[in-house]
């Protein structure tokens, strides 16, 4: 088992998100836990938004979640897709159900991707004050934030289990 993940910067023809974590260049385990941790923030901001229905909307958060949504799911995406799920594969101690795991979340990957798009639709018109159906953006949002929390603690739980970063 790995004891140590270090992989020194991101592709030099990395779009830069805007995100000063994903732009970084620096793409490690250690950052792949800030990224996790991102996540999970927007995840409580999300929340914090879907609570607020019908009535008690902010409407600058919604457009500062609708923002930060795309590029942080594809930047963190991305280094999983091209960094750490190769790394996890080169492991002489992979076993061959990896290979499924893997491709069971790089296809969540692809509906997490579409689902934020529809996600960031809903939350710009939320936030500019458009008519909205309530509900619908509620149920969005949910399903959205509880799909992402249970993605990252089966990561965590699963892929990561053991891997430090020293």
């Amino acid at each position: 088992m790995l004891t140590n993940i270090q992989n020194g910067s991101a592709d030099s023809g990395a779009t830069q998100t805007g995100n000063l974590l994903l732009d970084s260049g620096k793409r490690d385990l250690s950052w792949l836990n800030r990224a996790h941790g991102e996540q999970l923030a927007l995840c409580r901001e999300l929340e914090g938004i879907a609570d607020s229905l019908p009535a008690n909307i902010n409407r600058q958060k919604c457009i500062y979640a609708a923002k930060a949504l795309g590029p942080l799911i594809k930047g963190i995406h991305h280094y999983e897709e091209t960094v750490l799920f190769p790394m996890l594969q080169a492991n002489p101690g992979a076993t061959v159900r990896l290979g499924s795991t893997i491709e069971r979340l790089k296809f969540e990957h692809c509906e997490d991707e579409c689902f934020a798009e529809e996600l960031t639709d809903a939350l710009l018109k939320l936030g500019s004050g458009e008519r909205v159906n309530m509900e619908a953006v509620g149920y969005m949002l949910r399903g959205f934030f509880e799909g992402m929390r249970r993605h990252i603690a089966f990561e965590r739980e699963h892929l990561l289990q053991g891997f430090t970063d020293h």
